[in-house]
């Protein structure tokens, strides 16, 4: 190879080593970019959620309380109604329109006379 050659050879690949040098700056800084945007929407879709979660978690402790009132409400009609409690602000009907509960090896059993 001639001495022309070889400068030329050289000189073409110190141009090739720059040029991927400021392309991969550019690249760098549009990745750089990429990653920033997808941090900020990352960061919305956390807080989103947790906001959702935190919505979820108070309406199930809601419905945690509305179901220990119905249960504690149930317990008192079931009390009334075997004789156990006492249960105010309940109708008053004659003896014979009451159920009949009876209790037999650990099963409650009703009967339910027509009303009328």
């Amino acid at each position: 190879m001639t001495k022309e050659e070889k400068a030329t050879k050289f000189n073409l690949n110190k141009l090739n080593h720059q040029w991927r040098n400021i392309m991969r700056e550019a690249k760098s800084k549009e990745l750089k970019k990429d990653i920033e945007i997808l941090s900020q929407t990352f960061e919305r879709v956390v807080d989103r959620k947790d906001s959702v979660i935190k919505s979820l978690a108070k309406d199930l402790q809601e419905a945690e309380e509305q179901y220990s009132m119905a249960l504690r409400s149930h317990l008192q009609n079931v009390d009334y109604l075997i004789g156990k409690g006492e249960y105010v602000g309940a109708p008053s009907y004659p003896p014979s329109q009451l159920p009949q509960w009876s209790i037999h090896k650990n099963h409650l059993t009703c009967y339910c006379p027509p009303m009328g």
